[in-house]
């Protein structure tokens, strides 16, 4: 994200005029408020996705209701816990292009709230498993919708030049929201934490969504001249050509071939890119980014953890947060693919060392004796270091950038339905390698899993050489 005191140079009916750097950095202050306020649903969807977390914690000394029933949970059951977030999202996603497109981005997160709401009753007042999973599965329903809408109206919104830092600013508040229901889950129960759940989104519901402005470009597409305007010069300020804006927003979203909204997605052009983000979303989530966030206690006490559980994992959380942040400064700067190949760089150094670490450690080769007594293992850091250095290199590049993209491959006319397909796509493959992480870990041994990680994230750097295109500074209509 740039903040240059350099005027802006701008076109206007009059000429040409100059934005102040003030002004400019004014404006920018005012659209970054907009981010913050629409990301509180984000917010909520970091917290979903890291509640398994919070329960697993739990589970170790209380596996208590909040009605003081025991409640008794497999692995798979804590598998089905993550993954069933994902299969929710599978007919929300496809629904959520559908509204996103036909009523506007506003109007569709408004929608968010009663099932979102319903999700995290189930679990808050969950006496046995059953009832948990459905809450899982009905609140990735709401989540489909929180990524459709959300991360289109970021897009639309924002500068050309802080485009990346917009969409970034949802997987920062997804991260914040991880860490915030490890914290509350360090000071109360998970199903406290899930009503704390319930009431975050019902503020949005009621304290900031009906004071957001409809996307421009979603009402100039739309025909709603007039009420476009408005906002356009709202969010770009007095320095803009508002009607050149508009008029190159209605050329950008003008096919050649006459086909716009679902049909368009069967066109050669579409699916090539369709294929490029599918392609991404693979790697992202057979590299662990998802697991990481599921499972970063289990992962921690299989791996030989060197400290308290509910620390590594707030450790952990941050480190994902820092990651966002780093990429948000970044990928406007150096771009998206850059932070692709940093980010794979680094997962697949940290998974080698973690996977041979763990392999040495199952073989007893950090085993010494002295006397009858076996002296501490010198190396037990190292798990918990890898861990770190793979969460913040995932949510550096690999983890976000496909959401990323699925929104800049595409232009308005578009956007949200074909938005809908690739993450309908990357929530199977998020469901996939959440739901194998226990057969896998059987199958291969956990250091067989870390190595296969590396490998994905291997592969992951040739493909995003050779294939994937960049989308800095490009003006997506």
């Amino acid at each position: 994200m740039s903040f240059s005191d350099d005027p802006v140079v701008l076109k206007t009916a009059d000429g040409i005029q100059q934005e102040p750097s003030r002004e400019r950095r004014i404006r920018l202050l005012k659209q970054i408020g907009l981010f913050f306020m629409t990301t509180l649903g984000p917010l909520n969807f970091g917290m979903g996705l890291s509640w398994v977390n919070t329960i697993a914690s739990d589970f170790e000394h209380d596996n208590t209701t909040l009605f003081g029933n025991e409640l008794q949970l497999h692995n798979w059951q804590f598998d089905m816990m993550s993954s069933l977030v994902f299969i929710g999202t599978l007919p929300g996603f496809l629904i959520g292009g559908y509204l996103v497109a036909r009523f506007g981005r506003r109007k569709s997160m408004m929608l968010i709230i009663p099932p979102c709401m319903a999700g995290w009753l189930f679990v808050a007042l969950a006496t046995n498993a059953i009832m948990i999973l459905v809450g899982r599965f009905i609140s990735g329903f709401a989540y489909a919708l929180v990524v459709v809408s959300v991360r289109t109206y970021l897009s639309e919104i924002s500068d050309k030049e802080i485009r990346g830092a917009a969409i970034l600013s949802a997987e920062c508040m997804k991260s914040m929201g991880a860490i915030l229901i490890v914290a509350l889950g360090m000071i109360g129960t998970w199903y406290y934490a899930a009503f704390f759940c319930v009431c975050e989104i019902l503020f949005f519901g009621i304290a900031v969504l009906p004071f957001l402005p409809e996307s421009p470009t979603f009402l100039t597409v739309t025909g709603k001249d007039e009420k476009a305007m408005k906002v356009l010069k709202r969010l770009r300020g007095k320095y803009i050509d508002v009607e050149g804006e508009m008029c190159n927003l209605k050329e950008a979203n003008e096919r050649g071939d006459g086909n716009n909204g679902w049909s368009a997605l069967l066109k050669p052009d579409v699916m090539k890119k369709c294929l490029i983000v599918f392609g991404l979303f693979l790697i992202s989530n057979f590299s662990g980014t998802e697991v990481i966030k599921a499972n970063a206690v289990r992962m921690l006490q299989t791996s030989g953890l060197s400290f308290d559980s509910e620390v590594s994992t707030i450790i952990i959380f941050v480190l994902l947060l820092a990651g966002n942040l780093c990429q948000a400064l970044l990928v406007d700067r150096i771009g998206r693919k850059k932070c692709l190949i940093l980010s794979l760089i680094l997962l697949l150094t940290a998974y080698v060392i973690l996977g041979t670490y763990v392999f040495l450690e199952s073989t007893g080769n950090f085993e010494t004796e002295v006397g009858e007594a076996r002296t501490e293992n010198p190396w037990n850091w190292v798990p918990t270091a890898c861990l770190l250095v793979c969460a913040f290199s995932s949510s550096l590049g690999i983890g976000p950038t496909p959401w990323m993209l699925a929104v800049e491959y595409f232009p308005t006319s578009i956007r949200s339905q074909v938005m809908s397909v690739c993450t309908f796509f990357g929530s199977l493959m998020s469901f996939a390698s959440l739901q194998v992480y226990s057969p896998l870990q059987y199958a291969l041994t956990p250091a067989g899993l870390y190595w296969s990680y590396a490998s994905f994230a291997g592969i992951g750097i040739i493909y995003t050489i050779f294939i994937v295109h960049e989308t800095k500074g490009v003006n997506v209509g």
